[in-house]
């Protein structure tokens, strides 16, 4: 694999210290991310993800340890800190309560504006991170408050798109949306991912989202990454992951309770084209002997 674009080396970040409520969040962590690719982050509530996270653009800094965006620490000065939020494009959950300007165009011009990008420039990208999120053009004019929820989605992670991040990190992009919705949007950013080239991190609670759609993934657990690897890899341990709180995929728990009842599936199963193919494997096998 290439050098990655962000390094996460031995950081730590404790909350109020020195006082009663101090608190570790992140302890001693090492991670990286590599260009173009999609990278799942897992845990349980409180397992450190959503402070892991704001220290990647430098929303927070570390109590110790750095993090190296192309082998430069993203804290050194005020000119690094502006480069990484140009770089890296967080879209927190529930985007869209950060709305705030008079149209749906005006909003995700936003980033752009702050860039000093000229006004063709400006343009172009509001009009490709339209197209990339499904914000149709008929919108643009439109107060994004009176939007549908999941339009109001799209124009916010629109508004981090229009910044063309190399790293796009996505916290529950799909919070409150209904299937249909989430199954789009999820679309949507992968369009981005494959046109762009762009590394997507997604902070997720389904494991079957993490299971579809990432390369690779890491696994928090008490603030600090209790494993890493590919979806094969990660969802083998299943006994580990429910002992972390974690559930996994429903379909990597009908496996596990098919071997149980003696049924020899092949391979790791933890989506249902896996479970079809396993079965039908199965099946093959049954007849050829």
């Amino acid at each position: 694999m290439n050098e990655p674009i962000l390094k996460v080396e031995n950081l730590t970040h404790i909350y109020s210290p020195g006082t009663p409520f101090e608190m570790t969040a992140l302890d001693n962590i090492d991670l990286d991310i590599y260009k173009g690719e999609i990278l799942g982050i897992i845990g349980h509530t409180g397992s450190g993800k959503s402070t892991l996270i704001q220290h990647l653009n430098a929303l927070i800094k570390p109590t110790s340890g750095r993090i190296l965006l192309e082998g430069r620490d993203i804290n050194e000065s005020k000119q690094s800190v502006r480069e990484v939020r140009g770089k890296v494009g967080l879209v927190f959950q529930y985007p869209e309560y950060q709305l705030f300007e008079e149209t749906v165009y005006r909003d995700i011009a936003f980033g752009p504006k702050n860039m000093k990008l000229d006004p063709a420039e400006i343009d172009r990208r509001v009009r490709l991170a339209a197209r990339f999120t499904g914000v149709e053009e008929s919108l643009l004019e439109r107060s994004p408050f009176d939007l549908s929820g999941g339009q109001k989605r799209r124009v916010a992670i629109a508004g981090v798109i229009a910044m063309m991040p190399e790293v796009l990190v996505l916290d529950e992009p799909m919070a409150g949306l209904d299937p249909g919705g989430r199954e789009e949007i999820m679309e949507n950013i992968m369009t981005y991912h494959r046109e762009t080239g762009a590394a997507i991190v997604i902070v997720t609670h389904s494991m079957e989202e993490a299971a579809s759609r990432a390369d690779r993934m890491a696994v928090l657990s008490h603030g600090k990454v209790a494993m890493t690897g590919t979806p094969e890899e990660v969802f083998a341990r299943g006994e580990e992951l429910r002992r972390m709180g974690l559930a996994t995929p429903v379909m990597t728990d009908v496996a596990d309770k098919l071997r149980a009842l003696g049924v020899e599936l092949p391979g790791t199963v933890y989506t249902v084209e896996q479970m079809v193919s396993a079965l039908m494997e199965l099946e093959g096998g049954k007849r050829r002997a």
